[in-house]
């Protein structure tokens, strides 16, 4: 999503809104505008807008909360040679809004750094 859009993930010279691109990525889907995520001083980006639209859904597959649905890399990469179409069937949520729960007892006051499992989930 960085080089689709040209900007940080986070990037704090913008409004208050659009700090964070994975939540400005959310409204854009969400009000069916993700044409206005492409970079505007790309040349190639503006001139394939329909394929950078299709890399956008597959940066969307990839970023869903529930780990379960995420696809595997096997399949990222089988999308990006064009054997194997994107799921459409993605939630678009993407930005975690509840505290985390790590581990079993859910203390995350523990100095103990959580799995990499519980934190991203299997792959």
């Amino acid at each position: 999503m960085e080089i689709i859009s040209g900007r940080k993930n986070l990037d704090t010279s913008r409004s208050e809104e659009s700090i964070h691109l994975i939540t400005l990525l959310e409204e854009k889907v969400k009000s069916d505008r993700l044409v206005d995520l492409i970079d505007n001083s790309s040349n190639d980006m503006q001139a394939h807008k329909q394929d950078v639209i299709q890399m956008m859904m597959l940066a969307m597959w990839c970023l869903q909360i529930d780990c379960k649905k995420r696809p595997k890399m096997s399949e990222v990469v089988k999308v990006l040679e064009g054997t194997m179409k994107t799921d459409l069937n993605i939630e678009h949520n993407f930005v975690v809004t509840t505290p985390a729960n790590f581990g079993s007892t859910g203390n995350v006051s523990s100095s103990a750094p959580p799995l990499a499992s519980d934190v991203s989930g299997p792959r």
